[in-house]
């Protein structure tokens, strides 16, 4: 699968679930309301990080090169040790 496919099916499971577990976040902080400051505070500081760790193995997946520029990145390793010297 090409980047730019990955990427557009990255961006677009990322909107998906950003707006799903803002709905999640909202109802669960909804159950804080009449808890103290330092309470709330914690809760909404942890829930608006959270949403990184379940999309971070799709950011890596969209990272990933395709498999014929990465070859072409590589130069052959006669050329890499000329280079040096």
């Amino acid at each position: 699968m090409k980047a730019t496919h990955r990427r557009a099916i990255g961006i677009s499971l990322t909107l998906v679930v950003l707006v799903v577990y803002s709905f999640f976040a909202a109802s669960v902080g909804a159950l804080f309301a009449d808890k103290p400051w330092y309470a709330q505070i914690g809760y909404f500081g942890v829930a608006g990080l959270a949403w990184v760790f379940p999309l971070y193995p799709v950011y890596m997946w969209m990272r990933k090169p395709d498999p014929d520029e990465a070859a072409a990145e590589k130069p052959p390793e006669a050329a890499a040790v000329r280079k040096r010297s």
